[in-house]
């Protein structure tokens, strides 16, 4: 089964496949996993999600990144969230979701991998790249790597019928051989020409300072920072904020995301508070226009309000749905544990907080028919 709804109606939820059911309260059979997930596509369809992005479940070492960021193989369902069979068990959760009518994007990474060879890479006097953050920078746009991304993608598409892709830092992908940027990038033009058919989502900046946003071709949706930014300033601190979209691309509109604060956390920490990262509370960004709202609850209703009532594509965070916190923590990379687990006993225990998500969700769907 395939779906095509038009990208301005989706309502993206970023989901976690492990943090989804790992949690003990989540009562599910398999936890932690692509059958514990479908499981819990009745929630999904409660809240009224129509897509789901799932953050990489390309194979990676789960030993270095919790999140997923770090891909070892571009050809394997990660085999962590698997009972027994990876591949036949990711077949399985795209299909129920299908079934139920939920759309499915998968956050791709192919601007960095630690694992190829040197041909593969942007290198510099025969040293690493580093337009990442992560290191070991991808060449997106010479061979082999640009064939690599293509059959990648089809292999996905064929054998998942997946219905498209979120692009983590895009803009490392129009970084030629010598790093500098391409305009027109190869592989930019060729992932539009090939899979013109599938939502195409690019995150439009990368690690070193490249910010393309409103740049993407036509009918891309992009990652909007400046959305995200410009209504935290204005509900927070009562800031003016326009938020005109002017691109041919689609902005998909976000107020949290799993990079950077929970809703619950943004109106309730002032600065970040990552000592648990073991990095000296160095890492994640100090830019986060964050308070301790004086009436968290309407703030965080404001956000919910403004968000689902904002032209483009509204995007929610696994967890905001029910106010989960990550106690400050605005960069848990490394945190396999209820930082980062979706945790069924508290959306219990929040259901006003839940209903009102829900109906701003409803409303939004009536307006757009």
């Amino acid at each position: 089964m395939s779906l095509k709804e038009s990208l301005e109606k989706c309502i993206i939820y970023e989901m976690h496949v492990r943090g989804f059911t790992q949690h003990s309260s989540s009562g599910v059979k398999h936890p932690g996993t692509y059958l514990g997930a479908i499981e819990k596509i009745p929630h999904l369809l409660d809240l009224g999600i129509n897509c789901v992005e799932l953050m990489p479940i390309f194979q990676f070492d789960s030993t270095r990144n919790y999140w997923g960021y770090d891909t070892t193989d571009f050809f394997a369902p990660m085999d962590r969230y698997a009972l027994k069979d990876p591949v036949a068990e990711f077949k399985a959760l795209v299909d129920a979701l299908h079934d139920a009518g939920i759309e499915i994007i998968l956050d791709v990474v192919y601007n960095h991998s630690p694992n190829l060879p040197s041909e593969y890479y942007i290198m510099k006097n025969e040293e690493h790249t580093n337009y990442s953050g992560c290191g070991n920078t991808l060449s997106a746009n010479t061979s082999p790597m640009k064939e690599l991304i293509i059959e990648s993608l089809h292999y996905w598409v064929d054998e998942f019928n997946v219905d498209g892709f979120r692009f983590d830092l895009a803009a490392c992908l129009t970084r030629g051989p010598d790093g500098n940027r391409l305009n027109p990038a190869p592989i930019i033009d060729e992932i539009s020409a090939q899979f013109k058919e599938k939502k195409l989502i690019a995150e439009p900046w990368d690690a070193a300072g490249l910010h393309l946003l409103g740049q993407f071709p036509p009918d891309w949706g992009e990652w909007n920072d400046q959305y995200r930014d410009g209504v935290r300033k204005h509900i927070n601190f009562n800031e003016p904020f326009n938020e005109q979209w002017n691109a041919r691309s689609v902005p998909i509109n976000y107020v949290t995301s799993h990079d950077g604060f929970t809703l619950n956390d943004l109106v309730t920490y002032p600065e970040k508070r990552n000592e648990n990262n073991h990095e000296n509370n160095r890492d994640g960004t100090d830019q986060n226009f964050s308070i301790k709202a004086a009436n968290k609850q309407a703030n965080m209703k404001a956000f919910i309000e403004h968000l689902l009532n904002s032209q483009g594509t509204p995007m929610i965070l696994m967890g905001d749905e029910y106010g989960h916190s990550r106690k400050g923590n605005n960069n848990p990379w490394c945190q396999d544990n209820e930082l980062n687990w979706f945790l069924w006993n508290q959306l219990d225990a929040n259901l006003d907080w839940y209903n009102f998500v829900k109906d701003c969700i409803v409303r939004r769907k009536e307006r757009l028919q």
